[in-house]
């Protein structure tokens, strides 16, 4: 019977890790922005929010305009 059970979890993890990694950036992004907010409603996971979730959403959400090759400054002509 635990060993049924141990492998039934087993499963569900790896289908649950599987489905997470093959989502499309944006829903993963989606998902990480609604845990936050419920995570906020928690005081008990102010540490966790700060010390894992922050990292994470910050790294799904990439570096936004500052990271697009067509934002790259013009040099500047050098002063007279």
């Amino acid at each position: 019977m635990i060993q049924q059970a141990l492998v039934a979890l087993i499963v569900v993890v790896a289908i649950a890790v599987s489905v997470w990694k093959l989502m499309p950036a944006r829903r993963r992004l989606l998902a990480l922005l609604k845990f936050d907010a419920w995570a906020a409603k928690h005081p008990a996971l102010a540490t966790f929010r700060e010390r894992s979730l922050r990292p994470r959403i910050t790294r799904a959400a990439g570096p936004g305009c500052a990271g697009c090759t067509s934002n790259v400054s013009r040099p500047q002509p050098p002063p007279r």
